[in-house]
């Protein structure tokens, strides 16, 4: 996270053993470390270690969940906006430290939704790639900080992905083309930075812009699979790159490269904002 955003303190946690020391404004590095693959795929794919990407979050109502989140602070978690757009806040529950998805975990955190923000240039009917497809929802209550549940880090505004850079996301999405078939437990897949003027070409140079470009020899993101985290490993920090957005080709095929919110083009002007002052209309459209 940037030093802008959370005055250091440090908060020590000791009402039970699952607890652990956190320091606010620490992220980005998991005690449970995650096993990294170069065949990791979530369509088809690899299943993760449990609580090896202690950010994940899953978004869910009474029929199951239906988008994924990262944790950015102890009461934050950025998704996309599409995920939380038409969704009434009273049936929105966020889960954290969960790794299988039909069941709860002992390592879980279910947290009721305390409001919305949702970036306030959010356009639905932009297709087919919307931006900027960005929101933070705030939980009702602080979470505990667990081996299980850690923030990741946010990067710098300024911070810019090279060519081909490694990144993995996370989620619970389909594993086939068809949207049959949802993993019973957290995957994981690697992708690869790339020209964003590949994407530029593909679905429209006014529409692609603070986006990341990235190709999917290696996994396909798919429903399901919205909202999670895209991220990257440097030094041994995890930092959030990604946002998974919407993409209109087929998941698991060639047709077409996946795009990503890029995180770092919002840190300035509208996370660390609303992280430090709280809903207001020049930020973000508020739902309560």
């Amino acid at each position: 996270m940037t030093g802008a955003m959370l005055r250091v303190a440090t908060v020590v946690l000791l009402v039970a053993p699952s607890l652990v020391q956190w320091t606010k404004g620490s992220c980005g590095v998991p005690q449970i470390q995650p096993v990294l693959d170069l065949e990791d795929r979530i369509v088809g794919g690899a299943t993760a270690v449990p609580g090896s990407w202690p950010w994940q979050a899953q978004l869910h109502n009474w029929l199951g969940g239906f988008c994924g989140g990262a944790l950015i602070s102890d009461r934050h978690v950025l998704t996309a906006a599409h995920c939380v757009k038409r969704r009434l806040l009273r049936e929105i529950r966020v889960s954290l430290g969960s790794h299988c998805r039909s069941r709860k975990d002992d390592t879980e955190q279910v947290s009721d939704v305390a409001e919305i923000c949702i970036h306030p240039r959010y356009n639905e009917s932009v297709k087919p790639v919307m931006v900027p497809d960005i929101a933070i929802i705030k939980l009702r209550q602080p979470v505990n900080m667990t081996k299980a549940v850690q923030p990741v880090c946010l990067p710098k505004n300024e911070d810019k992905l090279g060519l081909g850079a490694t990144l993995y996301t996370t989620g619970w999405g389909a594993t086939d083309g068809l949207h049959t078939r949802f993993p019973q437990e957290l995957k994981q897949a690697m992708v690869k930075a790339m020209p964003i003027d590949i994407c530029r070409k593909k679905w429209g140079a006014d529409r692609i812009s603070e986006l990341i470009c990235a190709e999917h020899h290696y996994g396909s993101i798919c429903e399901g699979d919205s909202g999670g985290p895209v991220v990257r490993q440097e030094n041994g920090t995890w930092t959030l790159h990604g946002i998974v957005s919407a993409t209109p080709f087929i998941c698991g095929t060639m047709l077409g490269p996946q795009v990503f919110v890029e995180v770092s083009a919002y840190v300035k002007d509208f996370i660390d904002p609303y992280l430090n002052l709280g809903g207001r209309e020049d930020i973000c459209h508020i739902v309560k």
